[in-house]
């Protein structure tokens, strides 16, 4: 983007996870980055050098959210949900998920960007199992207004296969067809999808997204490292989310699947892996050796009943902790704010000592800068500081819903949400502003969604009338 350098002028600027709101000017440059911040007398004088100025009286201008594990589709499978544990919600999944066309795809990935975007979030990891629809989830990123990590799936082994799950055999022949992408068609897709991202904004950016390394061949894990290191791409992948993962990998690799994956040189900076509930503590030090980020999914940790995820373990360990909402069928609504909350509370059942609980600025840069680690963005996205990435959200906190006697980061954590978000600004652009989706027809990406989802709905019921029936 090239274009008049803007100032947000009039409220409180919150730099950082570490830093309290203070009066202030931010000045974005024609180019997406913060040009200069100002406070105090300062602050008009920088504001009367830009060619426009947006006015924040009475609101609170922070660094976007991050959405550190996300699956896009999730959004066209919103009320499927079936209050059933990973591995038999898996399989309804299925049932939906493989009558997702291209079309319902692109404008699920539409509408769950806008509801990112209204709840002040302007990154994302798509972490996205429709491989064979991957230059239509691209471009709709592309499309959507936020940054993107698209990190399409590879895998080439069963989940019940691994885990040695008995299934009758009329599931097992519908989980087991149509069979996975080879290994060929994968690294041609990754190609593909890099040249294409490489020549664009730099908005939407390509990750390896292996499902899981025990979903993945020996034939994939080595495909995963020699197109992480020919293709400079970050990886994101799925890491012990259930404690059925956790016995099966121990069976299969008696120390422990983090030390195999280290073995197989897999844990390196650039890898950021969701869940991690059943990491014991030797693993959880190991990913913070090998610079490993962590995205934390307390809501579909709780949705799916996987566990409560050791929080206060990764902090001790020195983990770079991230936060997700993961799917829309899992995990509720993408609200980072929520997801905040539940990080910084449900830990405090398990703590005794209320002196070590975690405070409101900590689960902040989790969601900040922690989320931007995931991308591959750390020191470029996450702060409000020259140079960085214009990526920011304007939050109200003078109306009557969020009015604190003194605004604050424990009061933004505390009782913040999307409905108290006035604009979102990625790059420099407003993607949100004063009620309206402005990167894309949003009244028209609802009222195409609703023309179509009843038949894909339909064509599903048979399937997930088989997956029902064996389950």
């Amino acid at each position: 983007m090239t274009g008049a350098p803007t100032a947000i002028a009039g409220g409180l600027v919150l730099a950082g996870w570490d830093a309290e709101p203070v009066p202030g000017t931010v000045l974005v440059a024609g180019d997406g980055t913060i040009d200069a911040v100002a406070y105090g007398p300062d602050a008009r004088a920088l504001a009367e050098r830009a060619a426009e100025a947006v006015d924040a009286s009475g609101a609170m201008v922070m660094p976007g959210l991050v959405n550190a594990h996300h699956h896009a589709y999730g959004n066209a499978l919103r009320g499927t949900e079936n209050d059933r544990p990973l591995e038999q919600w898996a399989p309804f999944t299925v049932a939906y998920g493989r009558h997702l066309d291209a079309e319902t795809l692109r404008l699920a990935i539409l509408l769950g960007a806008a509801e990112m975007l209204r709840g002040g979030v302007t990154a994302a990891i798509d972490h996205s199992p429709q491989v064979g629809l991957h230059e239509t989830a691209f471009t709709a990123h592309r499309d959507s207004g936020l940054r993107v990590g698209y990190a399409p799936f590879f895998h080439d082994i069963h989940d019940h296969d691994f885990l040695g799950m008995a299934l009758p055999a009329e599931l097992r022949a519908f989980l087991e067809g149509p069979g996975f992408a080879a290994a060929d068609f994968t690294e041609a897709m990754f190609r593909s999808l890099a040249e294409e991202a490489y020549s664009g904004d730099g908005r939407v950016a390509v990750l390896l997204g292996p499902n899981a390394p025990q979903r993945c061949s020996d034939v994939l894990l080595d495909l995963w490292v020699r197109l992480r290191d020919g293709l400079g791409l970050g990886v994101h992948t799925h890491l012990l989310e259930t404690r059925a993962q956790r016995d099966g990998c121990r069976r299969v690799w008696p120390h422990g699947l983090v030390r195999e994956m280290d073995r197989r040189g897999l844990l390196a900076p650039g890898l950021s892996v969701a869940h991690g509930v059943w990491l014991d503590p030797e693993e959880r030090a190991l990913l913070a050796e090998r610079g490993v980020v962590v995205s934390h999914n307390p809501a579909s940790n709780l949705m799916l009943g996987s566990g409560l995820a050791p929080l206060q373990g990764f902090r001790r360990a020195g983990v770079t902790v991230a936060l997700g909402s993961d799917s829309a069928n899992t995990g509720g609504a993408a609200d980072l704010f929520e997801i905040m909350r539940l990080a910084m509370m449900l830990p405090r059942l398990g703590d005794g000592d209320w002196r070590g609980w975690l405070k409101p600025s900590e689960v902040l840069r989790m969601a900040t800068e922690g989320g931007a680690a995931a991308l591959g963005l750390a020191g470029r996205t996450g702060r409000i500081a020259p140079g960085w990435q214009a990526d920011l959200a304007i939050v109200d906190v003078g109306g009557s819903a969020a009015v604190a006697a003194v605004p604050s980061v424990a009061t933004l954590v505390q009782h913040g949400g999307p409905q108290h978000v006035r604009a979102t600004m990625v790059g420099g652009s407003w993607a949100y502003r004063d009620g309206r989706i402005l990167a894309f027809d949003e009244a028209a990406a609802i009222a195409r969604f609703r023309d179509r989802i009843g038949a894909v709905m339909e064509a599903a019921r048979r399937d997930v009338a088989l997956v029902a029936r064996n389950s």
